[in-house]
């Protein structure tokens, strides 16, 4: 799970498992380098949402720290970053800009592929005036993470020997796990993945067995890339 290494005392979590609200708790514009075992670096800015945001969208923010779903259009020359949790319109929470991100993708971008906006919020598959820069996609939607994990039948926490590299929306699949199940919620244990059939959605997804699984996570819907204070294109003279 991502800490931080700047000074700075009692920041609001950055992680899966910290659920935006709507009382603001830091200056809007604060930002924050942090540090995680699996994820690396990565650098965090505290913003105001005034859109719908799903984890891993890809936003745009004004000069009030405003934040919204990154528009398809092309040429803009926005800033933006990757929400790290569900954001409903006036929350706040935090954006990432920097270090490894995952972020919502409409198709399965290749990996060590540039990418593009590809509708409100959403990267795909380059397109011309629509490319991002900053960000390299190294995680296809195909990708996956394996952990070993302890099912009890008629639960939905799934005991995990670690679950770095899972993230909320990740979907789910081994013995004993129901289709369509995704990753619902992240206990602050660093292990206890709650399944359900969206972010949020505890519980409606049990286990159909006891035992000790291969618990793998694909990235259906998402990719993966290093980011680095990104930008929309702009034109070129």
């Amino acid at each position: 799970m991502f800490a931080p290494v700047t000074s700075f005392a009692g920041p609001q979590p950055f992680n899966d498992w910290f659920a935006p609200d709507t009382t603001q708790r830091h200056p809007l514009g604060t930002k924050i380098d942090a540090v995680d075992p699996y994820w690396g670096q990565g650098a965090f800015v505290y913003v105001k949402s005034a859109d719908a945001i799903l984890k891993g969208s890809v936003v745009m923010w004004d000069e009030s720290h405003n934040a919204a779903l990154l528009p398809t259009t092309a040429l803009q020359g926005f800033p933006w970053g990757v929400a790290m949790a569900p954001m409903a319109s006036g929350t706040y929470g935090w954006i990432q800009v920097e270090g490894r991100a995952v972020y919502k993708t409409n198709a399965t971008v290749a990996a060590d592929a540039i990418v593009a906006i590809a509708a409100a919020g959403i990267l795909g598959a380059s397109a011309t005036g629509k490319q991002l820069i900053g960000v390299r996609n190294r995680v296809s939607a195909t990708g996956t993470k394996t952990a070993s994990a302890l099912t009890t039948n008629g639960s939905y926490a799934l005991k995990t020997d670690g679950y770095d590299g899972f993230f909320l929306g990740m979907a789910l699949s081994g013995t004993g796990v129901p289709a369509s199940t995704v990753v619902a919620k992240l206990d602050p244990d660093g292990r206890t993945i709650y399944m359900g059939s969206a972010i949020g959605t505890v519980g409606d997804k049990l286990a159909t067995a006891t035992g000790t699984i291969t618990l793998t996570g694909t990235y259906t819907g998402y990719g993966s890339g290093i980011i680095a204070n990104p930008t929309t294109m702009v034109a070129v003279a």
